[in-house]
């Protein structure tokens, strides 16, 4: 009977979404059809939506559904947002999927487990499929962040050698992204590429700096301006930005090695209310239920939750210490 019931739940959740879809297309097309009166006839098409190509109704509901999540993310702002964020990730999924297809699987997901078992786990299962890929894809992008400020210095000590052996700093740049591990293959290749389409070489490998949320890529860009403004040896300039890039990345190691045990603490801290709590729930099932049924229980959860949070940011803050 549970089963049944979930699969109604889930066959309801579906039936809601394609509604929803068809009323948005049904009204999107209306309003072209009134508007295609005022367009003039000899204006050139310069895009082409789903509408204007015959798909089958589910198709054309669920394209609907899609240019729907895209305008309204792109009026939020949350579209440019998560193309860089998938674009620092380096996920190979288009930033409308990454919104639509989360929320709808979580919703479903959530009806079904709610209907099968109870409204808690449905609840608790929606969550975690909603922030778990935005969860991954954070990550991702972080450790892409950081694995790209690491293979800094060894590039532009590669970058170096290649010009003092006669090579240019386009055929230098080149032989950099052949012989680098990703991500900063993928990068310099993009530099390279934007390059020979005739971009500027800085103007590129600054956007690449924004990308990557690299500030020593940029002090780099900056430095290659104020060569070529001033002149002297490119190869020594760049010797001498990529040791010290890699005697701060020896200090800021050694600050994050004397600060660990702050960190440790800061998580220690954190996690032992919920320990305590569980533990409570185990030895004494008679004194946890009383918290949440009684107002001075409950302000007294609240007051721990919070004082939880603001300790746990202000030991992070602690620790925090730049380089």
């Amino acid at each position: 009977m549970k089963l049944l019931l979930a699969l109604l739940a889930a066959l309801v959740a579906a039936g809601i979404v394609m509604l929803i879809a068809a009323a948005f297309g049904r009204y999107q097309a209306r309003l072209e059809r009134k508007l295609a009166g005022y367009e003039p006839i000899t204006a050139p098409r310069t895009s082409m939506k789903s509408s204007d190509i015959d798909l089958a109704p589910e198709t054309r509901m669920m394209s609907s559904a899609m240019e729907l999540t895209r305008d309204f993310a792109t009026r939020t702002g949350i579209l440019a947002k998560t193309e860089l964020l998938l674009e620092q990730a380096n996920v190979p999924i288009r930033p409308t999927e990454f919104l639509f297809y989360i929320p709808v699987l979580s919703i479903a997901l959530g009806l079904l487990l709610g209907v099968a078992y109870n409204p808690l786990t449905g609840l608790v299962a929606a969550v975690i499929l909603a922030v778990a890929p935005v969860v991954f894809v954070v990550r991702r992008r972080d450790g892409r962040v950081k694995a790209f400020d690491g293979q800094l210095p060894d590039a532009l000590n590669l970058l170096a050698s290649s010009m003092r052996a006669g090579f240019s700093f386009m055929q230098g740049l080149e032989a950099v992204g052949n012989e680098a591990h990703e991500p900063m293959r993928k990068e310099l290749h993009r530099v390279f590429t934007e390059a020979r389409l005739g971009r500027n070489v800085d103007a590129a490998l600054e956007d690449c700096a924004q990308r990557m949320k690299s500030q020593d890529l940029m002090w780099v860009v900056m430095a290659l301006r104020i060569q070529r403004e001033v002149g002297g040896n490119l190869a020594e300039l760049l010797v001498t930005v990529a040791e010290t890039m890699t005697q701060r990345e020896r200090l800021r190691r050694e600050v994050r090695a004397l600060t660990a045990e702050g960190r440790f603490s800061a998580i220690v801290l954190s996690i032992m209310p919920f320990f305590f709590l569980a533990v409570f729930q185990v030895l004494q099932p008679d004194y946890v239920p009383k918290l949440f049924h009684n107002t001075l229980g409950t302000i007294a959860l609240i007051g721990a939750a919070v004082g939880n949070i603001v300790g746990w940011i202000w030991l992070r803050r602690i620790v925090n210490i730049e380089v």
